[in-house]
């Protein structure tokens, strides 16, 4: 529901609209597009656009709302938005025919033309290509080409930029605020990373339960917010110096002041403490492939430790996290988990490398399966490594209250909670097995700056109290530096640089760490 929202855009700025899942902001771009839910109305105030009043309080559409010329909309995934079973090229050229009525001909010469505006390499490659052939960033490209196909005045983009990694993050905000200047576009940018806003608007509108609790001038409202709430979204965010924990969250300030919490900083494990995951010149090939996914990659990580691997898309930092499970067998090197290889194992084996692996996936929403029980998504895994049925059903209360969520959650189906819940229910369900090491494959990506908040605090305090060692996957280097003793950075399968969290961010050796730094990406001194 949305409430006395009073907003403005001009031609040529860029609004950026914040707050909480749930808060409002996409469903504000939904009113503005005339495609509110099933029995949704735009019950009083009006809507008006560049030609005229869209909508008006009584429901009534004065000027039809022109979706797709006037105003359009970028999505947040794309592979959700294109569809796998057209070429991407002739998606968007159904666009501009269905808009413009020219010929299939003249419509493909469109397509290449917005294909090289966003800056796709080899663009009649683009055009013949299904989504599944693009990288995120390339699929993203084609999203706004296909929002720019009919030279619309206002573009609504929502979480443009979340899935990326900071050097795809940083090259598509530099392309629309080059298209934008270029076209006198009107931007209105939903996001939930106050980086973003930082970088790429003018005015941000702050959003919670469905009003405007505070907008202005990007500097004003970010160096001298005035709501409490506003002030909690950015004390949520990691610091950009020390690992003061627990992370301040956001009912810490909705009395109107923060709460005073004794915070200490997180340390690393001893240095006498037992390595637990070692890996020594791991090698992985594709089939097919020219460049190696792995080469001679070496790492190690102790007991209660926490180890960071960033770097840009296709760096292989998924493909070790899948060899780590015994997923991918390697070309060359070794695995050692617990002191056990992971190569090679008999089925027993493999069972035991596994029960001593979590894996902690970006999307809570795609990892649990919406018709089941939240209890047994995961006494489902407490009965697969030994528990009887009435043991699994008490250690699945004693894990959902562990991930601080109460035991009625575990009668509940997973669309019955936020994306921070979800999360917390995917970690229960990882430490079913009473695993000793945690991979988190951009757990918190997707999340909003107060449930991220909420999350790290949750997994420092997993790690202190179980000893649980953590592989963290991130493309946030703010949160790598924050959350890890320790950072791998990765490109083109191999490690390029490696170290202390603090020595490696405080001064960069490799051209690779200076470019993912100079990107953005999180809160970085």
């Amino acid at each position: 529901m949305l409430r006395d929202i009073n907003l403005t855009l001009e031609p040529g700025r860029t609004l950026a609209l914040v707050g909480e899942s749930g808060s409002g902001k996409t469903m504000c771009c939904m009113a503005a597009l005339g495609l509110l839910p099933d029995g949704g109305r735009l019950a009083s105030g009006s809507i008006h656009g560049p030609d005229g009043c869209w909508a008006s309080g009584n429901g009534e559409t004065l000027v039809p709302i022109p979706r797709g010329r006037t105003v359009t909309m970028v999505f947040q995934e794309p592979m959700t938005s294109l569809n796998p079973t057209m070429r991407c090229g002739q998606q968007v050229a159904e666009v501009i025919r269905r808009h413009q009525g020219i010929s299939a001909q003249e419509a493909q010469q469109q397509v290449l033309e917005l294909f090289h505006e966003v800056q796709l390499p080899e663009p009649r490659r683009a055009w013949s290509s299904y989504p599944h052939g693009l990288s995120g960033g390339q699929k993203q490209r084609v999203l706004i080409a296909m929002a720019l196909a009919n030279s619309p005045d206002i573009i609504l983009a929502d979480e443009p930029t979340t899935a990326l990694d900071s050097t795809l993050r940083a090259e598509l905000l530099d392309l629309i605020a080059d298209i934008q200047k270029r076209r006198g576009l009107a931007l209105v940018l939903v996001t939930h990373d106050m980086d973003v806003v930082e970088r790429a608007a003018d005015h941000v509108a702050v959003l919670k339960e469905g009003r405007v609790v505070e907008q202005g001038p990007v500097a004003d409202v970010l160096q001298r917010p005035q709501d409490h709430y506003t002030r909690g979204l950015l004390a949520c965010r990691v610091p950009r110096s020390g690992r003061p924990t627990p992370l301040p969250v956001l009912s810490d300030f909705l009395g109107g002041e923060a709460v005073d919490v004794t915070r200490e900083q997180l340390r690393p494990p001893a240095e006498d403490a037992p390595v637990l995951l070692d890996i020594k010149g791991a090698c992985k090939t594709y089939p097919g492939a020219d460049v190696p996914a792995l080469s001679e990659v070496d790492l190690s990580l102790r007991q209660g430790g926490t180890l960071g691997i960033v770097g840009g898309s296709g760096c292989g930092k998924t493909t070790l996290a899948r060899a780590i499970l015994g997923l991918h067998r390697l070309d060359r090197g070794s695995i050692t988990l617990d002191g056990q290889s992971v190569q090679d194992l008999e089925t027993d084996q493999v069972r035991h490398i596994r029960s001593n692996v979590g894996l902690v996936f970006q999307d809570p929403r795609s990892a649990l399966n919406p018709r089941r029980r939240v209890g047994d998504a995961i006494e489902e895994v407490l009965i697969r490594w030994g528990h009887g049925k009435a043991e699994a059903d008490r250690e699945a209360r004693k894990l959902i209250t562990a991930v601080g969520l109460e035991e009625d959650a575990l009668n509940r189906k997973p669309d019955a909670f936020s994306g921070g819940q979800r999360q917390r229910i995917v970690i229960a369900r990882a430490l079913a097995a009473d695993p000793k090491l945690l991979i988190c494959d951009e757990a918190v990506a997707a999340l909003d700056v107060s449930v991220q908040a909420q999350v790290l605090n949750l997994l420092v305090e997993l790690r202190r109290e179980r000893g649980l060692a953590l592989l963290f996957i991130s493309h946030d280097l703010g949160v790598v530096r924050y959350l890890c003793d320790h950072t791998v950075v990765m490109d083109a399968g191999r490690v390029v640089e490696s170290g202390s969290s603090d020595a490696i961010w405080a001064s960069p050796a490799h051209e690779v760490t200076r470019r993912l730094q100079s990107a953005g990406g999180g809160a970085i001194a």
